[in-house]
């Protein structure tokens, strides 16, 4: 900790001197472990930089934060003790095959009901710091800022919501630069009427104009919007102006959990051929049995030896097997390396970390925003073609995976993209682009 203390003594001195100012920053993300963790990773960037910073944040999952924010020298704030909610309604959710629809529902049942929690912690960082950055899609935090006349910027974990005449919204065919335009505005038209009904509420009750564009007021920032996504997955484009800036990923440095391999797995990874761990994520939990089920089924087909992610404790009757190992939870970067392939939603975060861990991926999109990786990772030649949860079986999924492994080009240059991406900094950047524009 003394050194901890020198460190940041020694770069606030240096920030003065180089004239930059030491600011109040106050974050607040919403979402998944995948919508939370970048920004206990920006926000660990930004406490190193000498900044005093508080991270509110709304998770659907109900994890707790705690330690990690502590070793990471930031301030938390959980807006909400419990968000409950059923399995019949998780599965809902990945049945639409609308984008606009499965948007409607997670929001529906994961953001609308705690919005009024949500403001509250946004009015209250707005007014008690210099700048706020917040998760694309927390709404509240434009009205707050607004409100406080606090500066305001914006991370956008995914660029699906980024608006360009050159590319079309997600799941959209690409047309041409005049009919992407219209596609755009009439999605942003749809998200206005049927995504957010409390965001111009809250904002006629505080006095303000309502929002016009979701894309144009609330997904961006005018000041600075940071794009938390490798240049391998993401470029920018030619109508992004100067205030649009893809960063690199934001990952959490891995000093911060220190958490080893258990000696069970290290002896199973120790004991054949490079394994495939398969893991949905939090996505999981939307139809836990039939999808270890699924997993379980589609290793055997594959022949291939394997770690499953799950939840365990509630999938009865799966019986052991030298060739599968039974996990719950352990950080992806710590076991992703020692894999040959990764098999997984197309989550942002699970992306990256596979790139960065040189293995080639397998994705089962779920959701919309998922089909974002599920496309580009093909593209830079890393991963098969993308399967689908509402159309997979086992046997898809298990010639998915024996056709990755047997791939040796992929495999090369998943290994090889992964030794650049180590290279990058995501969170450095970021906070080289906040101190200029904002210090």
């Amino acid at each position: 900790m003394v050194y901890v203390f020198l460190f940041l003594k020694k770069r606030k001195f240096e920030q003065i001197l180089e004239g930059y100012k030491i600011m109040k920053i106050g974050l607040q993300t919403w979402g998944s472990d995948g919508d939370i963790r970048p920004f206990l990773a920006l926000a660990g960037g930004l406490s190193s930089a000498g900044h005093d910073v508080t991270v509110a944040y709304t998770s659907v999952d109900n994890k707790d934060y705690s330690l990690l924010a502590k070793t990471m020298n930031i301030k938390l704030v959980k807006t909400y003790k419990k968000i409950d909610y059923n399995l019949e309604e998780l599965k809902d959710m990945i049945e639409p095959k609308s984008n606009l629809k499965q948007k409607v529902l997670v929001l529906k049942t994961f953001f609308e009901p705690f919005v009024d929690e949500m403001f509250k912690a946004s009015m209250k960082l707005s007014s008690e710091n210099d700048l706020v950055i917040g998760h694309a899609m927390v709404h509240t935090l434009l009205t707050a800022a607004e409100k406080n006349s606090c500066r305001r910027a914006v991370v956008v974990l995914s660029p699906i919501i980024t608006e360009s005449k050159y590319i079309p919204p997600i799941g959209m065919p690409n047309l041409g630069k005049g009919i992407n335009s219209l596609l755009w505005r009439y999605q942003d038209y749809l998200i206005g009427k049927k995504c957010y009904p409390s965001a111009n509420k809250i904002r006629t009750e505080e006095g303000l104009l309502p929002i016009k564009s979701f894309q144009k007021e609330v997904y961006i920032s005018k000041e600075l919007t940071l794009i938390a996504m490798s240049p391998f997955l993401c470029t920018a484009k030619p109508d992004w102006g100067d205030n649009i800036q893809v960063c690199g990923f934001f990952d959490v440095p891995t000093d911060a959990e220190k958490v080893g391999i258990p000696d069970d797995l290290r002896a199973f990874l120790d004991a054949g051929d490079p394994q495939v761990y398969l893991t949905f994520g939090s996505l999981t939990q939307f139809n836990v049995e039939d999808t270890t089920r699924l997993l379980t089924e589609a290793v055997r087909l594959s022949g291939r030896r394997a770690i499953i992610q799950s939840d365990w404790d509630n999938v009865p009757g799966i019986a052991d097997t030298p060739d599968i190992f039974k996990i719950t939870k352990i950080p992806h970067h710590t076991v992703f390396p020692h894999c040959s392939v990764i098999v997984h939603h197309g989550g942002v975060g699970t992306s990256h970390t596979a790139l960065r861990s040189g293995c080639p991926s397998v994705v089962v999109e779920h959701a919309g925003d998922q089909i974002y990786c599920g496309q580009q990772l093909p593209r830079i030649g890393v991963a098969g073609k993308m399967l689908h949860i509402r159309s997979i079986t086992a046997k898809k999924l298990a010639n998915g995976i024996n056709a990755v492994l047997n791939s040796p080009s992929m495999k090369k240059e998943a290994e090889k993209i992964g030794e650049t991406m180590l290279k990058e900094d995501g969170v450095n950047r970021a906070v080289e682009l906040i101190e200029n524009r904002f210090c």
